[in-house]
């Protein structure tokens, strides 16, 4: 059988437009050092939705851990959904689809527990690490994947060594995230304040990552001086 040379000029371009999407998804992690888009898009969140993020946000990072097996689960319902609504769009963009598969990545992640922390904990290495390539001025200044990818692989990795620790690392960071996006959502939206908001942090690329960071370590501490007094560490031999 002879392979036509268009064929493999075809798969070179599959591969190619493959590598580019996967790379600008990449690039879209490090959305905490572009204070001028993070804000555009927090504008057009609705009051509502940003006091439930907040309310959540603020019991991940003060509860994570203890109740892991849940946020876990209602995290890959999510990611189902986020799946779903991305397919749907070639399929006449069907809500049902979107919910469909959120419930099957929900079904999936509650006895493979282990492995899906894995996959959480890699996003949560991967936001850290394009995060960390833009804000380090690391070359190629676009390669945000690299760090992205470097991110994903420790802390998936590591979650197979040290499950406990990754777990609070990643309801820490994600919490943090929600409640000061969510605040800063809930500050936009008072008559007035919109202008100051946006100058105060606009100026500044590394104030959002700083407040994030400020967030998530008092989480880490608050989960673990709590798992360590006993509130909570009984779930760690369960989750094994």
């Amino acid at each position: 059988m002879i392979t036509s040379p268009l064929s493999f000029g075809a798969a070179d371009l599959t591969l190619a437009m493959q590598m580019n999407t996967f790379q600008d998804a990449m690039r879209q992690l490090d959305i905490l050092t572009q204070p001028d888009k993070l804000l555009d898009n927090l504008a057009k969140l609705p009051m509502i939705a940003a006091s439930m993020i907040v309310v959540v946000g603020f019991l991940c990072v003060l509860n994570g851990y203890k109740w892991h097996k849940w946020v876990v689960i209602a995290l890959a319902f999510m990611l189902g959904v986020g799946v779903g609504n991305i397919l749907s769009q070639q399929m006449g963009k069907s809500a049902i689809v979107a919910i469909a598969l959120g419930v099957l990545f929900a079904c999936i992640a509650t006895p493979m527990l282990r492995w899906t922390v894995a996959i959480f904990g890699g996003l949560t290495g991967a936001f850290l690490g394009a995060n960390a390539w833009t804000l380090a001025n690391a070359n190629p200044p676009n390669a945000q994947w690299a760090g992205a990818c470097m991110g994903f692989i420790a802390l998936a990795l590591l979650s197979f060594v040290v499950f406990r620790l990754v777990v609070v690392l990643f309801t820490s960071i994600g919490g943090a995230a929600m409640v000061v996006l969510g605040v800063i959502t809930l500050l936009m939206q008072v008559p007035g304040w919109e202008p100051i908001v946006r100058q105060g942090l606009a100026n500044n690329q590394h104030l959002v990552p700083l407040l994030v960071t400020v967030a998530a370590v008092a989480g880490f501490v608050i989960q673990e001086s709590r798992v360590r007094n006993g509130d909570g560490g009984g779930e760690e031999a369960k989750a094994h």
